[in-house]
């Protein structure tokens, strides 16, 4: 609550909520709240946003020509940064798009001495499980987005003997030969609706695959996260 005659523009002051205690003005309704709140992320996206963060070196070359003194400064040293990582994202080992399927026999050297500086992402299934077909094809299009990370495929009971089909998929993350997470089942997820979101979603959060994203994809609640603040 802001001090008396300091509320910004969504904020209200201490005489508007002394008039809503006592009734004289009335508390404000959802719409209204979802309008503040939606003005909130407008205005911060806004101040946030920069529109040459995702641009190409071509792009940023373009933009040059155009741009006066400071621009070119600011522009180059977007341009810069890009050819950095450009040549850093050449020199990391590239395994897709695909899924490769291994053996138990493969799996040591597959997964257990694998590079040191790749994620490697391995999916436990059965034939004929709903379930593992559903992950497998999200895991094969996170292939195609992400190909720096490797994503295998084993049978499950090649890799752990007797291991449950109730416990399927499994899904393992492994850097430098350990276990960093792993997600049994789809409960983690959002059970047979899941899609590659989701899945990228988790597996951004623990560095198996560089993800943009900055929140959950399909929450329960779409209208930005709306309280009353």
């Amino acid at each position: 609550m802001a001090t008396l005659g300091t509320g910004g523009k969504h904020e209200t002051t201490e005489w508007e909520d002394i008039l809503r205690e006592k009734g004289v003005i009335p508390e404000k309704t959802e719409e209204e709240i979802l309008e503040e709140q939606l003005g909130d992320f407008v205005e911060e996206v806004a101040q946030t946003y920069d529109p040459h963060a995702k641009k190409t070196v071509e792009e940023l070359d373009e933009d040059l020509d155009d741009a006066d003194s400071e621009e070119e400064r600011i522009l180059q040293k977007y341009r810069d940064a890009r050819i950095n990582e450009l040549k850093a994202n050449s020199l990391k080992p590239r395994f897709g798009p695909g899924l490769k399927h291994i053996s138990a026999d493969e799996w040591k050297e597959e997964v257990t001495n694998s590079r040191a500086d790749a994620y490697v992402v391995v999916l436990l299934l059965q034939d004929g499980i709903e379930s593992c077909t559903l992950m497998r094809q999200n895991l094969l299009a996170l292939s195609t987005k992400f190909v720096h990370t490797k994503f295998l495929t084993c049978k499950a009971t090649d890799a752990i003997k007797n291991y449950p089909d109730s416990k399927l998929p499994t899904v393992l993350v492994y850097k430098e030969g350990k276990v960093l997470a792993n997600f049994v089942g789809l409960e983690k997820f959002r059970g047979l609706r899941t899609d590659a979101d989701d899945v990228e979603w988790e597996l951004g959060r623990v560095g198996a695959v560089e993800s943009d994203m900055d929140e959950r994809p399909h929450s329960e609640d779409k209208s930005f996260n709306l309280r009353r603040v």
